[in-house]
């Protein structure tokens, strides 16, 4: 009779390790939130299908509809390269019909698992053997014999994986279809072979965190088990026992689930030089060669007006000079103005910005520093100031010099700080402005930006771009600069050196910058300091009546998606930088992944009441009475080393501890379980239900999108139904005479 039970139990385990691996394929593949979004950014999926996100999501859902078999067929209908057509072909539609049955199968073989588990368990019962002695026993005994025949089927399949590979599809596949040509069949190109590698990952992740969790509960199970009476020794022993394995498998689990997601792979850039930069936080998202050198172009012209916003009135009168208008390449962009003009600062900028005049840049260099060579000075000193260090700039325009060049990181710096200005921000803005009449423009000249990612009628129009520069020459190539705001974050790109890809680039970066991350205000985040304040006074001060230390406002980080603000680790220095605000007594510098992705000001209250003698006094933190905030951030600094380590001495024990046990029932273990269970049914079930509703309203949403691109191609709904369904007929039937040729009459 017990050779029965093990029989059952481990029957039991192996039904429990096949519906584990079933489920953790469908809660990768189906139940993962932005999965497939996330991937086909990864991988550049959208390049190579030529196909907007919305319209390739749709049809993934489709397709995953159809794999659970809630859609009959795979007539979907898309939007690829701009033009309406069915998505999938004879061929592929007959590979997913396999693949369709497998799916279908693994979900019928989990049924017959869960059945079998249930029956094995019945017949347990009714031959009256000990469930809470042999059922666990017998779990933990079959999940180590399937791991070892996994083993020994996965050292088999390795001696030749290519020739198993096509055993399988034989035998699981009806036809010989499943090997796609990525030249005319899209689905293998939106599942490249990484994607598998990452799903297959992903799933081995899911399953041995579910194969573990089984079997450290069968191992507490065990341990709790027993017959007969014990001593509070062996009781002891037995709860320390438990308590240690719960510790290991938490302390595992807390390890997978816990750790900080990988920061977000880039997109790939044509251009010798790039960045991706976030202009609230200061954080590189990506960068291609951002420290090499390059020749920048007309993208020197925001340092330019940066500089002259910085010391000229915008009513201030400028001269053209001889200098000034003919000092420049032949053939070079221009605003058509002649020695002896005179415009306002304001004009000039506008003629400088959007319409990139290298005269106009000349005339401002003349009028504020009397000569293009002392402008040039202050160009160095203000990069330097911003902390450029890849950078000499040699003349305003950003003409040809061997001695003029930057890096894509300079130039991102540059960037936010001219998008910091309000005057600038307003010019890089604007769609057109009219310059006053001219000697060469007598009735006045009206201009637009060059600039056409802000231009809503140019193919290039991006949403949320707010500005930028274009540059080129014969040895920069194009250079652009570029800055997009969605929600609270903004986000500057540098191209240099690309090649006619220039706004290709720009889009692959903000796309990737706005998909993958998010913005976070540090003050909202960061209660480290707040923590120190409810337990301690600061010269004297009680802090619940004073806030003497706080972390400086609207200062912000950079994570991406899935990561967390725990997943950083902060690191405080009060060797202030240039330009650190009044009372700031330390910087405060966040990493995540080893990258900076933000930082903040620890600032001090200078408006101190009188110290009062019920509380901390200033000697007791040995800090002067004439304390300033730097000597206050270095008497916090021991605190701020050892937060959270404070507390009771974990060697000290009371009285009423000593010899102290409980011994906890095991049917109230049980119980726990149980309702544990339930608790984490009823918590899939409600997650299940927000993101049927989140995924319908994003379906509306993609909808309204596709409805908007058909229109902007002149098509109506019910005409890209009816071209499409019109397309399918015609492939069917030239299918069918491909199938049946007629016969020739003899």
């Amino acid at each position: 009779m017990k050779l029965i039970h093990h029989f059952l139990g481990i029957l039991c385990a192996f039904a429990l390790m096949v519906s584990l691996l079933i489920t953790s394929v469908e809660a990768v593949t189906y139940w993962t939130p932005d999965y497939y979004e996330k991937e086909y950014m990864k991988y550049n999926v959208l390049d190579n299908v030529h196909m907007e996100m919305d319209d390739l999501l749709d049809v993934t859902e489709e397709m995953m509809a159809y794999l659970k078999g809630k859609r009959p067929d795979l007539h979907v209908p898309a939007i690829v390269d701009g033009q309406p057509r069915e998505f999938f072909n004879q061929r592929e539609i007959a590979h997913m019909e396999d693949v369709r049955g497998l799916f279908l199968a693994a979900i019928a073989i989990r049924r017959v698992c869960l059945f079998t588990i249930l029956a094995a368990i019945g017949l347990l019962i009714l031959t009256r053997a000990d469930i809470r002695r042999v059922l666990p026993r017998t779990i933990c005994v079959g999940t180590v014999l399937f791991f070892a025949l996994l083993a020994a089927l996965a050292a088999i399949i390795s001696t030749d994986f290519t020739k198993y590979f096509i055993v399988f599809h034989k035998i699981f596949f009806h036809n010989d279809l499943w090997m796609l040509d990525p030249s005319t069949d899209l689905l293998i190109n939106i599942v490249p072979e990484p994607f598998f590698m990452d799903t297959a990952a992903r799933i081995g992740i899911t399953y041995g965190i579910c194969v573990s969790a089984v079997f450290f509960l069968c191992l507490a199970a065990i341990l709790l088990s027993g017959k007969g009476k014990s001593t509070s020794g062996l009781t002891r022993k037995r709860h320390i026992s438990f308590l240690l394995c719960l510790f290991l498998f938490t302390g595992m689990f807390h390890q997978n689930a816990a750790a900080a997601p990988p920061w977000p792979e880039g997109p790939s850039i044509s251009a010798e030089g790039c960045i991706l930069f976030d202009a609230n936080s200061g954080a590189v998202l990506y960068g291609k060669n951002i420290h090499e050198q390059y020749y920048p172009a007309s993208i020197t012209k925001i340092l330019t007006a940066l500089i002259i916003i910085e010391n000229c009135q915008m009513d201030e009168v400028v001269a053209f000079s001889h200098n000034a208008v003919y000092n420049v390449e032949s053939g070079s962009s221009n605003a058509n103005m002649e020695e002896g003009d005179r415009m306002t600062v304001r004009d000039c900028l506008y003629a400088m910005m959007l319409k990139s005049a290298n005269e106009v840049a000349n005339a401002l260099a003349e009028h504020t520093a009397s000569t293009t060579e002392a402008f040039a000075t202050m160009m160095n000193a203000k990069a330097i100031s911003l902390g450029c260090t890849d950078s000499h700039f040699n003349n305003p325009s950003g003409l040809n010099d061997p001695e003029h060049y930057t890096s894509a990181h300079d130039m991102a710096l540059i960037a936010q700080a001219a998008f910091q200005n309000e005057t600038f921000a307003q010019i890089a803005s604007t769609l057109y402005y009219d310059l006053p009449p001219t000697k060469r423009n007598p009735e006045g000249l009206r201009i637009y930006p060059g600039h056409q990612m802000i231009k809503k009628n140019s193919p290039n129009y991006y949403p949320g771009a707010i500005g930028g520069k274009t540059g080129y020459t014969s040895l920069a190539g194009n250079t652009l600069v570029t800055c997009a705001r969605r929600d609270n974050m903004m986000l500057i790109t540098v191209v240099l050196n690309g090649h006619r890809t220039h706004y290709t680039d720009t889009r692959a970066l903000l796309n990737f910058g706005f998909r993958n991350f998010r913005s976070l205000d540090i003050s909202e985040l960061d209660d480290t300091y707040t923590s120190i304040e409810n337990d301690l006074t600061i010269a004297g001060l009680p802090t619940t009546d004073l806030s003497v230390i706080t972390v400086q406002k609207d200062c912000r980080l950079s994570l991406p998606l899935n990561g967390e603000f725990s997943d950083t680790t902060s690191s405080i220095s009060y060797d202030l930088p240039p330009g650190a605000p009044e009372h700031a007594a330390a910087l405060i510098s966040y990493d995540y992944d080893g990258r900076t992705v933000g930082s903040a000001y620890l600032m001090v209250n200078k408006n101190m009441p009188e110290p009062s003698a019920d509380y901390l006094t200033v000697q007791s933190l040995d800090v002067p009475a004439e304390t300033d905030a730097e000597q206050i951030a270095n008497a916090l600094d021991p605190f701020y080393q050892d937060v959270g380590s404070h507390g009771p001495d974990p060697g000290s024990e009371s009285e009423s501890s000593r010899g102290f046990s409980v011994r906890i029932p095991v049917f109230v273990w049980i119980l726990l379980s149980i309702a544990a269970l339930f608790a984490i049914a009823y918590g899939i079930m409600f997650l299940m239900q927000l993101r049927r509703k989140r995924e319908s309203a994003e379906r509306r949403l993609r909808y309204q999108r596709r409805r908007q691109r058909l229109q902007d191609i002149g098509m109506s709904g019910d005409e890209f139904k009816l071209l499409v369904e019109q397309k399918r007929k015609k492939s069917l039937l030239g299918s069918q005479k491909r199938r049946y040729p007629r016969k020739r009459k003899t």
